[in-house]
C-alpha cells in the first residue's frame, strides 16, 4: 500500500463502471429513521465546518480512498454483494447526516439506513475518449478528472451514500476506486478497506471457478465488527469526565504555553500571508528504504524506544537542523482503536501533543527514546477531548482563538501490522485524500517491509514545493545519520566529518 495523489494511479484501459444503490434503495436512505446518537468530537467539528462551507458556496472535498487492482474478470454482481455485506459489516457507512439546524446553532441529526435497505447496482459511466493505451495521457488525465468530479458531489455527510466506488473493467483485471466523505472514515479504515473488500468479492465472485485442482477458501470476513456508533456514545461518556482542571487538559495546556502559546506550523515559508490558503499538493518521498529501515529499528530498540519514536525524533530533529530550535512540540494522530474495533470501518482518531527537547542529547537513540516517552505522554493526554482543550487553551489566554486553525498534523502508520497485507488487494493499493485547500503542511510517515515514507498535504505554490522538498532532503539527511546513531546537529553548528 503506498500513498500518494489520485491523479498517480493509473489503471489498465476499460469500460467504466459505478457501484451505487438502487433508485428503491437511494429513496429508503432519504428516509431512514433517525439514530439517537450524536456525532463524534470529529464528526461534529468536521459537519459545522460542512455546514458552513456550503453556506459560502465552497467546494467540498474533504474526502479520502483507496484505490486497487483486482485478478480476473469483473462480475459486476458479486462486487455489489460483496460491498452490500461490507456496509452491513460496519452501520458506520450506512449513515447520513440531517444538518439543517447547524447553521443556526442546532446539533447534527444522524439517519441510520437499515442494512436490509441497502441494494447495489452496477451502472455504466460514460469515460473519456481515446483507449487509454500506453502513452495515452490524455485518457488517464480525463478519468482522474472524472474521478474527482464523481467524488466531490458524492462524498459529503449530509446524504446517503456519502461514498462512491468505480471500477476500470479489462478482460483480465479491474481497477477498483473508493472514496468516503472523511466523516465516516479514516486513513486506517481506507487503507484496511481495500483488503476486506477484495476477500468479499472472492468470495462472493464463485470461487473455484477455475477446475484445475480447486483453491483453498477464501478468507472472506465474517466475525462480527465492533460498532463506531457504540464507539462514539462510548467516547461521549468518556469525555463527560473531564473538565478544564483534568491533568490530561492541564497537560495540553503546559505544552502549548510552553512553546510560545501556538499549536505547530509548518517550519519553511510556504508562500502564503497568514490565514491565508491554496490549492491542496500531495508530496512524497521515500526517506529510507530495505537494510537502512532496519538499520534505524535497531538504534531505537537499543535505546527502549520503538520506530515510532524514532520517526518523531527525526521530524524534530530535521526542525531543528532547519530552525536551530531545541525543544520540538508535534501534533500527533491518534488511533482509538481497541479490541472489537480494532478492524472496524469508521473516524478512531484523536490529537495529542508530542512534546519532547533534543537539548544535550547524544546520538539519535537518545533522541529516540526522549521522542517515545514524548509520544506515550501525548496518548495519555489525548484522552481528553479535543474540543474541551481548545477551549480551554483559549480561555486560559494560552492560546489566540484565531490561531487555531489548520496546524501542522503528524501521523506515523507501520503497516506491517494492518490485516490484509500480503493480499493483492492491498498490495497492489494506493491511498489518497481528496485535495481541497490547505495552509499547512501536514505529514503522514508510513512503514512497510521495504521503506520508510512520507507524504506531505501542502499548499500548491512554489514557495511550498521548494520549502517541502529541502525539509524532505534534510529528512532523508537525518534519518541516514540516524542509521548509525548519529543525531544531525543544528545548521549553525555543524562541522564537516
Amino acid at each position: 500500500m503506498r500513498l500518494a495523489g489520485l491523479d498517480t494511479w493509473r489503471p489498465a484501459p476499460g469500460r467504466l463502471v459505478r457501484i451505487a444503490p438502487t433508485p428503491a434503495s437511494a429513496a429508503a436512505a432519504a428516509a431512514a429513521p433517525v439514530h439517537a446518537g450524536p456525532p463524534s468530537y470529529l464528526q461534529a467539528d468536521h459537519l459545522r465546518a460542512y455546514a458552513a462551507l456550503a453556506a459560502r458556496g465552497g467546494t467540498h472535498r474533504a474526502w479520502t480512498g483507496v484505490a486497487t487492482t483486482l485478478d480476473g474478470p469483473l462480475e459486476a454482481a458479486a462486487l455489489c454483494r460483496a460491498l452490500e455485506r461490507f456496509l452491513a459489516r460496519h452501520e458506520g457507512m450506512r449513515t447520513w447526516f440531517d444538518l439543517g439546524g447547524v447553521p443556526d446553532g442546532g446539533a447534527p441529526v444522524r439517519h441510520l439506513v437499515p442494512a436490509a435497505d441497502v441494494a447495489l447496482e452496477a451502472q455504466p459511466l460514460e469515460g473519456p475518449a481515446g483507449d487509454g493505451s500506453a502513452g495515452d495521457e490524455e485518457w488517464q488525465d480525463a478519468v482522474h478528472r472524472l474521478l474527482v468530479d464523481l467524488f466531490t458531489e458524492t462524498c459529503r455527510p449530509d446524504a446517503w451514500p456519502g461514498f462512491a466506488l468505480v471500477v476500470v473493467e479489462g478482460p483480465d483485471s479491474f481497477g477498483l476506486v473508493w472514496a468516503c466523505d472523511h466523516a465516516f472514515t479514516d486513513a486506517a479504515s481506507q487503507i484496511m478497506l481495500a483488503a476486506e473488500l477484495g476477500a468479499l468479492y472472492e468470495a462472493e465472485a464463485g470461487r473455484g471457478a477455475d477446475p484445475a485442482p480447486e483453491p483453498p477458501e477464501p478468507a472472506a470476513p465474517s466475525e462480527p465488527v465492533g460498532s463506531f456508533l457504540a464507539h462514539v456514545a462510548a467516547e461521549r461518556a468518556a469525555g463527560e469526565e473531564y473538565d478544564a482542571g483534568s491533568p490530561e487538559v492541564a497537560g495540553w495546556v503546559s505544552s502549548v504555553a510552553a512553546h510560545g502559546g501556538l499549536l505547530p506550523r509548518f517550519p519553511l515559508d510556504l508562500g502564503l500571508a497568514p490565514g491565508e490558503t491554496a490549492p491542496v499538493r500531495l508530496r512524497s518521498a521515500d526517506l529510507l528504504t530495505g537494510a537502512e529501515v532496519e538499520a534505524l529499528d535497531r538504534v531505537c530498540a537499543a535505546a527502549g524506544a520503538r520506530t515510532t519514536g524514532g520517526v518523531f525524533a527525526a521530524l524534530g530533529a530535521t526542525e531543528r537542523a532547519l530552525t536551530g530550535v531545541d525543544d520540538q512540540l508535534l501534533l500527533t494522530v491518534l488511533g482509538t482503536r481497541r479490541g472489537e474495533h480494532v478492524t472496524a470501518q469508521g473516524w478512531y482518531c484523536t490529537f495529542g501533543p508530542v512534546d519532547f527537547s533534543l537539548a544535550g542529547l547524544d546520538g539519535f537513540g537518545a533522541a529516540a527514546a526522549a521522542a517515545q516517552a514524548g509520544f506515550e505522554r501525548a496518548k495519555r493526554l489525548g484522552r481528553a477531548p479535543v474540543p474541551l482543550v481548545l477551549e480551554t487553551l483559549v480561555r486560559s489566554g494560552t492560546t489566540p482563538a484565531e490561531s487555531l486553525g489548520s496546524p501542522q498534523l503528524v501521523s506515523f502508520l507501520d503497516l506491517r501490522w494492518f490485516p490484509g497485507v500480503g493480499t493483492p488487494g492491498h498490495d497492489r493499493g494506493l491511498h489518497f485524500t481528496g485535495e481541497g485547500r490547505t495552509g499547512n503542511a501536514s505529514m503522514w510517515v508510513n512503514r512497510d517491509a521495504e521503506r520508510l515514507h512520507v507524504v506531505a498535504q501542502t499548499p500548491d505554490t512554489a514557495e511550498a514545493a521548494a520549502a517541502v522538498t529541502r525539509y524532505f532532503e534534510v529528512l532523508r539527511e537525518v534519518l541516514v545519520a540516524a542509521t548509525h546513531d548519529r543525531l544531525l546537529e543544528p545548521a549553525g553548528a555543524r562541522h564537516d566529518r
